[in-house]
């Protein structure tokens, strides 16, 4: 018992929690056991943990230089240089060279003095000298060599700022606002049943003129093109590349010179299945799909035509998007077309896991084959990409045309899908045999699994945090601020073995400190704001990092009906934070009024007892007592209801004010209920009217210069 606990410990794995409700739940050891075995540990003998347990003790001090170093900007750069004692070397050498290319050099000793520690290992006696390099670096990424004169190692040194981008960095100090828009739920008379890059560019000038700061944003991430029907933007393929069904194809180049398309587009039956799809209440993705794909293969064959084949600029133009997006574009590519092909012939093969043993591996033979074979499928895919990506930047400068302080709100997911292909790619990233979530809470009394995958900690530090860099840099590229999903999960992550409920999970602690360094340099580096959705199980050094490095905290109007919300308001809503009356996992506020979202937890079993159903029912009864009371309400008054929690939140310090399109509809159906993934249509609901239509609405303009005029 004890040596799993040691065990545990050196995982990252914690034995304990503060639960949301303020006391400490501690982890069965069996449950330790069952997630330290999906880690990939071997738990077969005493013998084998001790083996493990010197390992992981013994391995950081047998590095002679960490794989990384985060240091911030303006202080020494201190390097840890670590020796066996029989072997150690006094002169070293060492070189940085900088992104820029600008290379320093000098020659260090090691003296008695600088043995800050010692540590018996198997191999001998460890001294560790933290020395300082007497060198001024600019923010950034930069190489460090350490040479012996017969051994030379290597560091990623990273250099980060203070503290994340704010908005007076730019001189905007008026506090902000804007829609929060599930993208795909966006009806047009133009779109093709689902909302695209088309029609979020035309909503910016309208709203920029009411005033609007920023367009937020439903994860943009690449999903499933052969799969259309796993829809979730927070279950994504790729969160490194965008969701092609969000191309306008219509207004791609392409298209004004395709006939063929054209004429496809334009017959009775491609019609017919148009407004079907349009009509839809719920976004119909199969069909929406179906459609795109008809035209996008007609598209590429023109592009191939008219410009692959006579290597026009455009051409060029592709291949050096192509190039420059690296291995994960073309990987997700090849992974689309195989995982479609491999369905058609055994549903079970959507996970890479199932696939055939020679294709599970995209450096294999046989997958560079499959790849040769479907070259025109894949390069239709990277041409959509290119689409995507041109389409949103379009976005971006229209933002920044119609002077919106922020522009896009984007919003990253905790996790990829583990039959992603993120996974496909690099699954040593990952903690593969385990699935990310949530412990029990007021949202969620059974506790969520959310099927996601977790960073591997250690092979974070080993890639000298690659991974997440690019993560933060490629959802960071078109965006103003950028929300981070379940910010908690750069400190620790609930974790459950696969085959799971969230009931068998515990948390894995992750480099923090070093994460958030290099957060808040992507934010300086692309002028965006960080917002941290820190809700839920809250540990206390989170909220010390957030403060520390500015990212923005979340703060829910609908979660916050407690008598002190309101008597401290200023407190409940910091200026360093992002009020919103209610958010896409929650009823909209109507739908919380009249419990529509308790009857729906009924009816799909997820009360755990009868006793924490009646808790909650008494708690709304409590909630919608005290908001009426505050807010002077008159029931059944839903305008009223809105106005007033909206000007309420609009009032606030926060910096930030989302507010959500179906609340000012008055609609009462929920876009998600967490803790459900086939029970309920999730990511599926539209809104009720066209957008033109909602923004030229006369309640929903006056409601937005009242939220206006509140905030300035």
């Amino acid at each position: 018992m004890e040596l799993i606990k040691q065990l545990a410990a050196l995982a990252g794995l914690q034995d304990s929690y503060v639960h949301a409700q303020g006391h400490t739940e501690v982890i069965d050891l069996d449950k330790q056991q069952t997630i330290l075995l999906a880690m990939g540990f071997d738990l077969s003998s005493e013998q084998t943990i001790q083996q493990q347990i010197d390992q992981l003790t013994e391995q950081p001090w047998l590095e002679v230089i960490p794989p990384v170093t985060v240091c911030e900007y303006g202080q020494p750069v201190q390097v840890r240089l670590q020796q066996l004692q029989h072997a150690a070397v006094s002169d070293w050498q060492w070189q940085i060279t900088t992104e820029d290319l600008q290379v320093f050099s000098g020659k260090i000793s090691v003296n008695a003095s600088d043995i800050a520690a010692k540590q018996q290992t198997r191999q001998g006696v460890v001294l560790a000298a933290n020395l300082s390099i007497d060198v001024s670096l600019e923010l950034g990424y930069h190489q460090l060599e350490f040479s012996s004169g017969v051994h030379t190692y290597q560091q990623q040194l990273i250099v980060t700022p203070q503290r994340c981008f704010q908005l007076h960095d730019k001189a905007v100090l008026h506090k902000t606002f804007g829609p929060a828009i599930q993208l795909y739920a966006v009806k047009s008379a133009r779109n093709w049943g689902i909302g695209d890059f088309a029609d979020l560019q035309q909503m910016v000038a309208t709203l920029a003129v009411q005033g609007v700061d920023f367009i937020g944003l439903n994860p943009l991430h690449a999903l499933y093109p052969e799969l259309p029907q796993d829809c979730s933007p927070y279950s994504p393929n790729s969160r490194l590349w965008l969701n092609t069904e969000y191309v306008a194809l219509e207004m791609t180049e392409e298209y004004s010179f395709c006939l063929e398309a054209q004429r496809l587009f334009d017959s009775a039956d491609f019609q017919q299945r148009l407004q079907q799809a349009r009509s839809c209440s719920d976004v119909d993705y199969v069909s929406v799909a179906a459609l795109k794909k008809q035209i996008s293969v007609l598209l590429f064959q023109q592009f191939k035509q008219q410009h692959l084949q006579q290597d026009t600029v455009r051409a060029k133009q592709f291949q050096r998007f192509v190039q420059d997006s690296g291995d994960s574009l073309r990987q997700l590519a090849i992974h689309q077309v195989l995982q479609g092909q491999l369905f058609e012939q055994d549903w079970s093969m959507a996970a890479w896991q199932n696939f055939p043993t020679e294709l599970r591996d995209p450096s294999s033979q046989a997958v560079a084959d499959f790849a040769h074979q479907h070259q025109d499928a894949i390069d239709r895919l990277l041409y959509l990409q290119w689409q995507a990506q041109q389409q949103l930047a379009d976005v971006k400068r229209a933002c920044q045309k119609h002077g919106m302080a922020i522009g896009l709100y984007c919003d990253v997911a905790v996790g990829a899908s583990r039959s992603s292909a993120e996974s496909w790619g690099a699954p040593e990233d990952f903690l593969m045999n385990l699935s990310v979530g949530a412990p029990a809470d007021i949202m969620a009394p059974k506790g969520q699994n959310w099927g996601l995958l977790a960073y591997n900690p250690r092979t974070l530090r080993q890639k000298a945090y690659k991974p997440f860099i690019d993560l933060i840099q490629a959802n960071m590229r078109y965006a103003g601020a950028l929300r981070l999903d379940h910010v908690m999960a750069l400190l620790r992550l609930w974790c459950c073995p696969i085959g799971t409920d969230a009931t068998a999970g515990a948390y894995i602690r992750f480099p923090a400190a070093d994460l958030f360094a290099i957060l808040a340099l992507e934010s300086q580096r692309n002028s965006c704001v960080v917002i941290g959705e820190d809700l839920g199980t809250v540990p206390v050094e989170i909220s010390h990092l957030m403060a520390q490095y500015q990212v923005l905290s979340y703060r829910v109007f609908m979660l916050e009906q407690k008598a002190g919300s309101y008597d401290h308001a200023a407190q409940t809503y910091p200026e360093l934070a992002l009020a919103t009356v209610t958010t896409h996992d929650m009823p909209t506020l109507v739908g919380y009024w009249q419990q529509h979202d308790l009857a729906l937890r009924h009816q799909l079993d997820l009360f755990p007892n009868a006793q924490v159903a009646d808790s909650l029912h008494q708690l709304r009864a409590d909630e919608k007592q005290l908001m009426s009371q505050r807010l002077q309400l008159t029931e059944g008054d839903f305008a009223s209801l809105i106005h007033k929690s909206h000007l309420f939140a609009a009032q606030q310090p926060a910096k930030l004010l989302a507010f959500q399109l179906e609340d000012l509809l008055l609609m009462e159906t929920p876009v998600n209920i967490p803790g459900t993934s086939t029970e309920y249509p999730n990511w599926q609901r539209k809104l009720v009217k066209n957008i033109d239509e909602i923004l030229a609405d006369t309640s929903v303009k006056q409601l937005i210069d009242a939220i206006r005029q509140a905030r300035h």
